[in-house]
């Protein structure tokens, strides 16, 4: 168990944000014990059973950003999880090994930031959701098919949903909002969280090739793949992205004394433009993560 005690606070002052002089401050505190408890079953030598619930805790939040925009600062209030997990973790032969779980969690007096919006402009809101629900089920397993190759596979899938009949969001001023508009703020009640993907596939491969004289040649590769995923609080048809993906790959050549690895890399290897996030209140703006990128390097141990 643990108890926390969580106070902050934040001033501001200057010509350009209060002309008048004013200091503002604004002070909040959260208090809140919390607890981890866990349970295992041996169902046999090579698999068990389990069981965990915790709740957890995060302080109350302070954004000043705007104050640079005259509209002042953002509060939220703590909020508080209370989540549940059980699962399986098995050896099913010498070289394979299979883990399963499932997880359920909600979140009172939910924190999020409602980032840009054309009722807003450019400005970080912060905002309090009575709830947030969330539940889903991950697996990984490990395979060694042959001498000196590891692969590993993971998959994940999550839903997510706002529950809060009465908490809306400004929207952006171009893109087309599937949501119900009242006064030019979305409804956001039942959405998922945002940058939250609903699924996520991964794949990753090890293969070491000892060599006569100590040394070893060795490749490494890397893939992921993720779901539909919402970038914002409010829905529309333009800022999201789905079935985003990038592989990765390393080929490199270790020596006898083990204290070096010479390699050669390339990352984002098809060149795939992975939307990442947008701007929502200049001209439908997204972004994406690095190109294709080639490299060498060196790693030194001792």
């Amino acid at each position: 168990m643990r108890w926390t005690s969580d106070v902050k606070s934040m001033t501001a002052a200057g010509p350009l944000i209060f002309p008048t002089g004013k200091q503002p401050l604004v002070k909040l505190g959260g208090n809140f014990v919390s607890w981890d408890a866990s349970v295992m079953y041996e169902l046999m030598d090579s698999t068990n059973l389990y069981a965990r619930a915790a709740p957890g805790f995060r302080a109350p939040s302070i954004q000043g950003r705007n104050l640079a925009f005259g509209s002042g600062f953002s509060t939220a209030r703590s909020e508080n999880v209370l989540s549940y997990e059980a699962g399986i973790k098995s050896d099913l032969t010498d070289t394979l090994r299979v883990n399963l779980s499932g997880f359920q969690y909600y979140v009172h007096n939910m924190q999020f930031s409602a980032v840009g919006g054309a009722a807003v402009g450019n400005s970080i809101i912060l905002l309090n959701a009575r709830g947030g629900e969330a539940y889903g089920a991950e697996a990984d397993v490990t395979w060694l098919p042959m001498n000196n190759l590891t692969v590993n596979l993971g998959a994940s899938w999550t839903h997510t949903a706002i529950r809060d009949a009465g908490l809306r969001s400004g929207i952006c001023a171009q893109c087309t909002v599937t949501d119900p508009v009242v006064g030019g703020f979305a409804q956001i009640n039942n959405n998922p969280f945002p940058q939250a993907p609903d699924f996520l596939l991964s794949l990753t491969a090890n293969y070491s090739s000892p060599l006569s004289g100590g040394d070893a040649l060795f490749f490494n590769t890397s893939w992921w793949v993720q779901g539909y995923t919402n970038f914002f609080l409010y829905t529309s048809r333009e800022f999201n992205a789905n079935g985003n993906y990038q592989g990765d790959l390393k080929i490199g050549y270790t020596w006898p004394s083990g204290n070096y690895d010479l390699y050669a890399y390339a990352q984002n290897i098809t060149d795939k433009a992975n939307v990442q996030g947008a701007i929502d209140f200049n001209n439908l703006t997204g972004f994406v993560g690095d190109p294709r990128v080639f490299g060498i390097g060196l790693t030194i141990r001792h």
